[in-house]
C-alpha cells in the first residue's frame, strides 16, 4: 500500500469511526422533508420517520432482540420491520436528514436514509441506505434496503409514457422489497409475490476433468439447469434460511425491459451477489438473475418466471455467456 493510498484508508477508516460514535451517542435523528406531499402531510410524515429511528436507534444502544412501534407503522410494516430487526439490528447513522419526498406507487417515500446494518461482514454490507414508504396521509407502511441512487434513476428511466413510469415505480418498489425479503427472510412476501405456477430454472456449472495436459473444448465449463416448482424452491429457501444466520443479497447492473405483445409484462434482467453465513460457514456466488413479472393487477404484481445463471464456479473463476444465452423476455411465450 503507499503512503497516499494508507493515509487516504486511515483517514476514511478515521472519519467513519468518528460518525458512527456521533450517531451512537445521540439516538435522535431528525428529519426535513421537502417538496410533493403537502406540508401538513409532510409533517406527519417527518414526525413519523423520527419516532420509528428513535426506537430503533434506542433498541440498538440497548440490545433489544425486539422493537415497539408505535400506530404511525402500518401493522403490514410493523411485521417486516421487526423480520429485519431480527435478520439483523440496525441504526441510523446521521442525526439530522433533509431529503426530497417522492411519489411512490401507492403514496410517498423518502429515499437514502443511511445505516449501518450490524450483521454485516464488510464495510460495504454494514452501511446501505433503506427508504421509508409513507400512505397518502402519512403513515409509514414500509421500510426496506434500498438500490444505490444509479440503479434507482436506470430503472425509472426517461419514459414519457405515464403509464410505463407508474409501473417502472411499481417494479423499483417490486424489486427493492424482493431483494429485502431475501436479507430479512421474508417467507410470507416470498410467497405471495410468487405465482402459484412460477417456473423457477436454476443453473449449476459443471467442469469436467481434463482428459491430458492440453485443454480441449470439452474442457471448458457448462451449465446444467433444473427446473423447480414454487413449491419446491421455496421449501429449499426455507431451509437455506433456517441454516444462515444472515443473508446479505445485492443487485446490480439492472435492465428492465416490458413486453412488446402485453404492456402489463415486464422482464428483469440484473446481476445478483449473495453472501450469507452460519455457525460454522460462509458462502457467496454471483450470477445473472431474470424475474418475468405480471402486473395485470397492479396491486398484486406476480413473479411467473425466476431464472438463475452463475458467473462464478466453485472455484471462484468467471463463467462467460454470450448475450444471447442470458434469458431473457424473448425466451419465453406468456399469453
Amino acid at each position: 500500500m503507499t503512503k497516499y493510498n494508507f493515509i487516504r484508508h486511515f483517514t476514511s477508516v478515521l472519519l467513519g469511526s468518528l460518525l458512527c460514535v456521533q450517531a451512537y451517542a445521540q439516538h435522535t435523528t431528525e428529519f426535513l422533508f421537502t417538496e410533493t406531499a403537502s406540508e401538513p402531510v409532510r409533517k406527519t410524515m417527518q414526525t413519523n420517520a423520527q419516532a420509528l429511528f428513535s426506537e430503533i436507534n434506542n433498541a440498538y444502544d440497548q440490545k433489544k432482540s425486539s422493537l415497539t412501534l408505535s400506530n404511525s407503522v402500518t401493522e403490514d410494516a410493523k411485521k417486516r420491520i421487526q423480520n429485519l430487526w431480527s435478520t439483523s439490528r440496525f441504526y441510523c447513522t446521521e442525526t439530522a436528514i433533509t431529503t426530497r419526498v417522492l411519489k411512490s406507487s401507492n403514496g410517498y417515500q423518502v429515499r437514502n436514509i443511511p445505516v449501518f446494518l450490524e450483521e454485516g461482514k464488510t464495510d460495504e454490507d454494514q452501511f446501505q441506505s433503506m427508504v421509508i414508504e409513507f400512505t397518502p396521509n402519512g403513515k409509514i407502511s414500509d421500510l426496506y434496503i434500498a438500490l444505490e441512487w444509479h440503479q434507482y434513476a436506470n430503472i425509472i428511466g426517461n419514459s414519457n409514457d405515464v403509464s410505463d413510469v407508474r409501473h417502472r415505480q411499481m417494479i423499483l418498489d417490486l424489486v427493492e422489497n424482493f431483494r429485502t425479503a431475501y436479507n430479512s427472510k421474508d417467507m410470507p412476501f416470498l410467497n405471495e409475490i410468487y405465482s402459484e405456477d412460477a417456473l423457477i430454472i436454476t443453473g449449476k456449472v459443471l467442469t469436467p476433468q481434463k482428459r491430458g495436459d492440453v485443454p480441449t473444448s470439452i474442457d471448458r465449463q457448462k451449465i446444467e439447469y433444473s427446473v423447480q416448482s414454487k413449491k419446491q424452491y421455496l421449501a429449499n429457501l426455507s431451509r437455506v434460511f433456517a441454516s444462515n444466520s444472515y443473508i446479505n443479497v445485492k443487485f446490480d447492473s439492472i435492465v428492465v425491459t416490458q413486453h412488446e405483445g402485453n404492456p402489463n409484462i415486464y422482464g428483469v434482467t440484473l446481476k445478483q451477489h449473495w453472501n450469507s453465513a452460519s455457525n460454522s460457514a460462509s458462502y457467496s456466488d454471483e450470477g445473472w438473475l431474470f424475474l418475468l413479472i405480471d402486473y395485470e393487477d397492479e396491486n398484486n404484481p406476480l413473479i411467473w418466471v425466476r431464472t438463475w445463471q452463475p458467473t462464478k464456479d466453485y472455484n471462484g473463476n468467471s463463467v462467460y455467456y454470450n448475450p444471447e444465452d442470458i434469458f431473457g423476455l424473448g425466451d419465453f411465450k406468456f399469453r
